[in-house]
């Protein structure tokens, strides 16, 4: 399935992330992310999306330069490319997995190894009588966007998830933290 459209909305009355995705066929795959996934889910997402794209940045430098700093050129660079102005499109002529939205209970990433990562969500909900679940690839050139995406919703929703300082703190090197130290100030 070719994806043609994504889009990320906090609604505040389900206090979830309502993600919606279009296909070139025509299809719409509704999507609930609950705070608890986001929480357990991004930083998964970021770091497979840094390996994705290093990879690709590091064969073009020889300058020695970061890893994570390419990759986020990288990143920003797919962003200028990609189209934010266009409204998403609701006339979608097919559901497959239903109208409802599917809530992601499990989500499973897997790098696929040619720059892209294949993101399979199920629902299993105790009681239902069959589970329900689909699976996208998202490439090089859309995997950005939908992280972007995210990051709006989840600065909407106001979880007090801190996207970005969790990936610098992981990977941040001890000594940097003495370079941006302020000076102590003494009362004389």
């Amino acid at each position: 399935m070719k994806i043609h459209q994504l889009q990320a909305t906090y609604l505040v009355e389900h206090d979830r992330i309502l993600v919606r995705l279009n296909t070139h066929a025509g299809e719409e795959l509704r999507l609930w992310l609950t705070r608890r996934m986001v929480k357990n889910l991004f930083p998964h997402m970021l770091q497979a999306s840094t390996e994705i794209a290093a990879p690709l940045a590091l064969s073009a430098s020889h300058d020695g330069s970061d890893r994570r700093a390419l990759a986020e050129f990288k990143k920003q660079e797919t962003l200028q490319k990609s189209d934010f102005n266009t409204p998403f499109s609701t006339q979608a002529a097919i559901l497959p997995i239903g109208g409802d939205p599917l809530l992601a209970t499990t989500v499973h990433v897997t790098p696929t190894g040619r720059g892209s990562l294949r993101v399979g969500f199920e629902e299993k909900v105790p009681g239902a009588a069959q589970s329900r679940g689909f699976e996208v690839t998202l490439g090089p050139d859309l995997l950005p966007g939908f992280m972007h995406l995210l990051e709006l919703a989840l600065k909407h929703a106001d979880w007090g998830i801190a996207l970005r300082e969790v990936e610098t703190v992981q990977e941040a090197n001890p000594m940097d933290t003495f370079a941006t130290a302020q000076a102590p100030k003494y009362l004389n």
